[in-house]
């Protein structure tokens, strides 16, 4: 039998490398380009779930500052419209008002609850209290009030106001005197013989000697 040249041998040698490099490549580095997409979609996956997870979270953060905010609201107008009339802190409110505005309190009228109505006579369960207030002193603090009281906590609602000039006398500076008409409102139905008829508090019909303010 005769021996392979050392060209053939070579040959072979070099096929038999390029064999092996391509089972290598088939059984060992193919498999692990197959596993590594398997993990890339597994990531892809997970991303996925991830993202989801923090879509819901999200929407439900953004659910409970929804909740928080509408507590919130709730709140401020229950104070504004509350269950009770409450109108003694009312009263001493608008007094506070007229005070800090540079205004004389002169007087203080709370009227008769009476339902509030639609322009159809429907009931909107709900109460209006009307309140009349006489205050007097400056143009300029009248404004002052009228900010003030649109300021309050309570809902209150200016409905009429007449302003009168006073002329100076002997004793008095001139001023400027309004009927502020008013009205709070209240989430009960409160029937006209359970008004605050007996807690009407009302200031002199005219202001102290020497308490009228200057312009």
């Amino acid at each position: 039998m005769n021996r392979l040249s050392a060209q053939n041998q070579l040959i072979i040698g070099i096929v038999v490398i390029v064999a092996v490099t391509a089972a290598a490549i088939f059984l060992a580095i193919l498999p692990q380009f197959d596993r590594a997409k398997r993990i890339d979609g597994e990531i892809a996956q997970v991303e996925s779930d991830i993202q989801a997870q923090r879509a819901i979270v999200a929407r439900r953060m953004s659910a409970k500052q929804q909740a928080a905010d509408a507590q919130v609201e709730m709140l401020r107008i229950a104070n504004q419209v509350p269950e009770a009339p409450e109108l003694p802190t009312i009263i001493v409110n608008l007094q506070d008002a007229a005070n800090a505005a540079g205004l004389t309190f002169a007087q203080i009228t709370p009227g008769e609850p009476v339902p509030a109505v639609d322009q159809a006579n429907k009931d909107l369960g709900y109460t209006k209290i009307p309140i009349s207030v006489i205050v007097q002193g400056a143009w300029s603090d009248h404004i002052d009030y009228l900010r003030r009281i649109a300021k309050l906590e309570r809902g209150v609602r200016v409905t009429d106001a007449t302003y009168t000039y006073v002329a100076s006398t002997e004793d008095e500076k001139p001023y400027v005197e309004a009927l502020i008409k008013l009205e709070v409102y209240t989430m009960s139905i409160v029937q006209p013989s359970t008004s605050a008829a007996g807690a009407q508090p009302s200031a002199p019909a005219t202001p102290p000697a020497g308490a009228t303010p200057s312009e």
